[in-house]
């Protein structure tokens, strides 16, 4: 048995608006962010507008409703430092 969570089957696609339900914005509403990779158990989000990525447990990503996409112009792998060798 795999010791890391796994994404669903219907795992979001790379560019993908998605709710993280393990963080909260300053209304108390899961925080949106474009999905852009699952790697070592952990589900890496960025920001909307741009920014630093965070990263989430895959089983509290949430899917919208009304899916939404933003092009990655140049999707990248996570920070070396935020991956466990």
């Amino acid at each position: 048995m795999p010791s890391c969570p796994r994404m669903p089957a219907d795992a979001p696609k790379v560019g993908e608006v998605v709710r993280d339900l393990a963080h909260r914005n300053a209304t108390g509403a899961p925080t949106e962010g474009v999905y852009m990779d699952t790697l070592n158990g952990l589900a890496y989000l960025r920001p909307e507008p741009g920014g630093c990525e965070w990263t989430t447990g895959p089983e509290y990503v949430q899917r919208l409703e009304r899916p939404r996409y933003l092009v990655v112009q140049h999707p990248s792998r996570p920070r070396a430092n935020d991956t466990v060798a």
